[in-house]
């Protein structure tokens, strides 16, 4: 696979589409070490600067990884999951061959700001569920997930098992709420201090950000989820079908 200069693109630019189609190409197999920093610029020809900022883009867009003192290495394949129904952590996991995990962060009953308020349809002022959990495969960091559910739909939320029970199974079983439809947005986000703590990435490794709205029978909302996925892990699909 012959690289060849284009005048009026960036250098980096060139180099990390190369190497993207290299990664694409099955040159380097998954988790394996690709070419040192001195290697890659003496086969592009090109400084260290512009090495640094081609293989930045590629740590950013989840396709390498790099470890200190040791080099930059090729990601795992992504898990996919559809977007054709709602969601479970738990059987989405399983059904990739992981052992599927919670670990509660963080559940408190707080007053809403306007912003949460909103997203609810409730009042400012009054009170969620707010509960923050990591979502783990196999002991890997997969998703960071912040929910908001009104109290006054489900009184006592936090006594049940949030860790091992799927959420829309103890609103269905223990809160007799049925849910029928959901909205969700997807947007690219960089990831934070905290959450790149949190997920074991860098700061510049892109997340898949979801805001995830569930509505009941009755046109409720039951819970609004903010969830952050780490986009060198997961992947999304959809199928489209001609009317």
């Amino acid at each position: 696979m012959k690289f060849q200069k284009k005048i009026g693109v960036p250098l980096y630019l060139q180099i990390k589409e190369h190497l993207l189609a290299k990664i694409d190409a099955g040159t380097w197999p998954d988790e394996s070490m690709i070419p040192t920093e001195a290697e890659l610029c003496q086969e592009y020809d090109v400084s260290k600067i512009t090495i640094r900022e081609a293989i930045r883009l590629l740590v950013r867009d989840g396709r390498v990884s790099r470890t200190p003192g040791k080099g930059t290495f090729i990601t795992k394949k992504k898990f996919e999951q559809k977007l054709d129904r709602f969601f479970s952590f738990t059987r989405w996991a399983l059904q990739n061959g992981l052992e599927p995990a919670s670990r509660i962060l963080k559940v408190e009953t707080i007053p809403c700001d306007l912003h949460i308020a909103r997203h609810l349809d409730i009042r400012e002022g009054e009170t969620a569920t707010r509960v923050e959990r990591l979502r783990l495969g196999s002991n890997e960091p997969l998703m960071l997930e912040v929910i908001w559910v009104p109290s006054s739909l489900c009184p006592d939320l936090h006594i049940h098992d949030l860790s091992n029970v799927p959420l829309n199974d103890i609103l269905q079983n223990n809160y007799r709420l049925v849910l029928v439809r959901a909205l969700e947005s997807i947007e690219p986000q960089t990831a934070d201090a905290y959450i790149s703590k949190l997920l074991a990435i860098e700061k510049d490794v892109l997340l898949l950000h979801v805001e995830h709205t569930a509505y009941t029978s009755t046109g409720k909302i039951a819970y609004f989820a903010t969830s952050s996925y780490r986009g060198d892990r997961v992947k999304f699909s959809i199928e489209l079908k001609s009317s």
